[in-house]
């Protein structure tokens, strides 16, 4: 075993393990299982990008699910690519994830984002995590726009919208007119619209 690990140790492909072992396809495929199972492989990538294999000769530690684990593993429609192997140590549940996709900026991650809010129970952790990332604003509005789509849980009534002087935005993209109900109470402009929505439900 350590003479194969030696053999494609570092970042590989299952192309690149099937020619350097002389494997056929199937037989790289239930190798890299065997060997993930065993904690010598990690993944990253899939979807339209290429999965990558870091193959070790040492056991690696059990990977903890990030921020793009957790978002695929609500979204059912949409998936994301991670565009990196995004690493959390300690606990991470889905309100840290939550912040974490909307400090990204990203318009197709805060999308998905939104099916979060179906499974958040912990509201005194979100309502901490998002004062201390400056982006409660932004919590708000998103809570109020997945309203629209699924049934989620109740905001409580202490965590309501305060006074908000500045509007926000989302991402980077020009300011819409999408939701201006949502867009008033809380200050932020919101980027999706109905069309965008409907795709987290197909």
């Amino acid at each position: 075993m350590i003479e194969v690990l030696s053999k494609i140790e570092g970042l590989q492909t299952i192309e690149t393990i099937r020619k350097e072992l002389n494997l056929t396809k199937n037989s790289a495929l239930n190798l890299v299982s065997k060997l993930k199972k065993e904690g010598y492989i990690t993944t990253q990538g899939g979807g339209k990008q290429v999965r990558l294999y870091t193959v070790t000769t040492k056991k690696q530690r059990k990977r903890k699910q990030g921020m793009y684990d957790i978002l695929n593993k609500y979204s059912k429609n949409l998936k994301l690519a991670e565009p990196y192997d995004h690493q959390v140590h300690g606990t991470y549940e889905v309100e840290d994830a939550l912040i974490d996709a909307i400090k990204t900026e990203s318009f197709r991650t805060i999308l998905v984002s939104l099916n979060l809010f179906k499974h958040i129970i912990n509201w005194p952790k979100l309502y901490r995590l998002a004062k201390e990332n400056n982006c409660w604003q932004k919590v708000g509005a998103l809570h109020d726009v997945a309203k629209t789509v699924f049934r989620v849980r109740k905001m409580p009534k202490k965590y309501q919208p305060e006074k908000f002087t500045k509007k926000v935005r989302l991402t980077l993209l020009k300011n819409k007119d999408n939701f201006p109900k949502i867009q008033n109470k809380w200050g932020v402009y919101i980027p999706f619209n109905k069309y965008d929505l409907r795709e987290l439900k197909w």
